[in-house]
């Protein structure tokens, strides 16, 4: 039996009870169905609260007909609490101070009456203004359910991204890198160059897969995440090494230093300038140019391609903006005004 039952009976009883004894002659089935309307309802006020406060409302202008103006001190005002949890109603309050106001005013005004103006009102506005704060406060939990749910939703997609411009970066990077050195080797014949050729495929693709497994191991729910550290500025050797295996002479000019988040970008920076140039440019040479200038670090890299402008300008270096606007900076990538292409970076320090 449910508490809101065990208070319904209860109130049912004493209202019975009152209609036996305070009558002057034997009460009749009104007397008692007023009663009973006046306290059973209490028992699905949370199921119907607006239906059960109309029931209330009205048994309780019966009530005042055969008992004292105050016999109703508590169904009422509960109910009225109820129905403030689940809207505003005003229009409720207003009516049922007026029902319980209904009897109380007698003039000439005594001292005992104006004792019950001020409390037999009061009760029923602390039930509504309780009820108005119940529901203020459910409002506000759910709008910062609601709030949290979209920026996890919102986090995840830009994890995702992030995750997508990784496996991008790393998959392009070896792959084109890969492609390359298989495609220049096997029109070598020397067995040599054939041999330093493989070494650099295998050591490229070793690389590429340490690094893959990194960025999916965030993503497993049944093991631990391999927590390898990101690639940096010292990494760059080992990037620019593969570089000039496929065939690109790269020159690094390095002045400047960087921590945190931007060296993974820088280093992607210099990646995906790195991978275009093999895959694009028909180049012999690159320039890979990291420089620290005032309050921001320059990473321009430039190469001596003749074919620079059927060049696509597609999700890796999209990815590149998107990665430098960031930290605020600016990127341009384009055309250089003698021969090759430029990739600029601006990340303000």
């Amino acid at each position: 039996m449910s508490l809101d039952t065990v208070v319904a009976l209860l109130l049912a009883a004493g209202f019975l009870g009152l209609v036996t004894s305070r009558n002057p002659a034997p009460p009749d089935v009104l007397d008692f169905t007023v009663a009973l309307a006046t306290s059973l309802p209490l028992a699905v006020r949370r199921l119907w609260p607006r239906a059960v406060f109309v029931v209330v409302l009205i048994g309780g202008l019966g009530m005042r007909e055969f008992l004292v103006p105050q016999a109703d001190p508590f169904g009422l005002p509960l109910v009225l609490y109820t129905l403030a949890t689940r809207s505003k109603a005003v229009p409720a309050l207003l009516a049922a101070v007026a029902v319980t106001m209904q009897g109380v005013v007698e003039f000439p005004l005594r001292g005992q009456t104006l004792d019950q103006l001020g409390l037999v009102p009061a009760i029923v506005v602390a039930a509504w203004t309780t009820g108005t704060a119940v529901r203020q406060r459910r409002l506000y939990t759910e709008q910062l359910a609601a709030q949290a749910e979209e920026r996890a939703r919102a986090e995840a997609a830009q994890e995702r991204l992030r995750i997508a411009r990784e496996l991008h970066d790393v998959i392009g990077h070896s792959l084109g890198t890969i492609a390359v050195q298989a495609g220049v080797e096997r029109q070598v014949g020397d067995a040599e160059e054939m041999s330093r050729a493989l070494s650099s495929i295998e050591e490229t693709s070793r690389s590429a897969l340490r690094e893959t497994r990194r960025l999916l191991g965030v993503l497993r729910e049944d093991g631990p995440a391999n927590l390898a550290p990101a690639p940096g500025l010292g990494d760059l050797d080992d990037l620019l090494a593969t570089t000039r295996a496929a065939g690109l002479k790269v020159e690094l000019r390095l002045d400047g230093e960087v921590r945190g988040e931007m060296e993974l970008t820088v280093y992607r920076i210099v990646q995906e300038a790195l991978t275009n140039v093999l895959k694009h440019a028909g180049a012999e040479r690159a320039t890979v140019l990291i420089e620290r200038r005032e309050e921001e670090l320059v990473v321009e890299i430039t190469d001596d391609g003749g074919t620079a402008r059927e060049r696509p300008y597609g999700h890796g270096l999209n990815g590149l903006r998107e990665r430098v606007r960031v930290f605020g900076g600016e990127f341009e990538a384009g055309v250089r005004p003698e021969r090759g292409f430029r990739v600029m970076a601006r990340l303000p320090l």
